[in-house]
């Protein structure tokens, strides 16, 4: 394992680790998190992959300007990234917030892209309005699962915590991600391979909002995660590491 931080052009300090060898395979954290997430991923993947695990800005140990542009810059930030550590292509792993990043890398350099996987996510590629009718006909019928016990319950606020420069809510950026330069349209053209995992009790994306992101991505395959709420990776990780080789197999990566 290997971390560091690299300086932006706009002088702002962003952090990251890396570890193993291999295809590079990017993990993107949501909103309650950073890259220690992906605890559970990492390791698991480290021995065939060259696995990149940036905190995005105002996140964990990555900071923004006062005046920065924030999550407008997740996209950029990351191909910056990339640039400085000399990757020309990676799958990346986007989860829930940071999906909006991933696809929006995907639309505007669909060739630094081997794979697109979207952790429960809509990714901004279905509107807001259609994701919240989504939601809310899913009120009421989502499975009642329990996917922390006490100890991972802690280690969850706990990773939480470290976002002490994000902002409070999710809501407060949604507007911004929605913003970003996202097509789906352009990401079929380029043929590449996408990919929809979510639990089964995530109220952020049932079943009614993964399949309408899977139609704007031409049917791009659909997995579910049984037992798991919103975060899938943290919550079942041998279940998502099962279900995210498989598919990085497939694509041939």
């Amino acid at each position: 394992m290997s971390y560091d931080r690299v300086i932006g052009d706009d002088g702002v300090s962003r952090y990251y680790q890396q570890a193993g060898s291999g295809p590079a395979l990017v993990f993107l954290h949501g909103f309650s998190g950073n890259h220690l997430s992906w605890y559970q991923q990492v390791p698991a993947f480290a021995d065939d992959y060259r696995c990149i695990v940036p905190d995005q800005r105002m996140f964990g140990r990555s900071a923004d300007s006062p005046s920065g542009p924030g999550a407008a810059a997740f996209p950029d930030d990351l191909v910056d990234l990339l640039d400085r550590l000399d990757v020309d292509r990676a799958a990346i792993v986007g989860h829930s917030m940071s999906g909006w990043t991933a696809t929006s890398v995907a639309t505007r350099w669909p060739d630094r892209v081997a794979a697109l996987v979207l952790s429960g996510t809509p990714g901004g590629l279905i509107s807001p309005d259609c994701h919240e009718i989504a939601r809310e006909a899913a009120e009421g019928s989502i499975p009642d699962v329990d996917p922390l016990n006490p100890a991972s319950s802690y280690l969850s606020e706990s990773i939480a915590e470290l976002n002490r420069d994000a902002p409070e809510e999710f809501v407060e950026i949604r507007p911004t991600l929605d913003e970003l330069d996202i097509d789906a349209d352009a990401i079929v053209s380029a043929g590449v391979p996408s990919y929809l995992i979510a639990g089964e009790a995530d109220p952020f994306m049932p079943s009614r909002a993964l399949e309408a992101v899977s139609e704007t991505l031409s049917g791009a395959p659909i997995s579910v995660v049984n037992g798991a709420a919103h975060s899938a990776n943290f919550e079942r990780p041998e279940a998502f590491n099962r279900e995210l080789r498989s598919f990085l197999e497939a694509a041939d990566y």
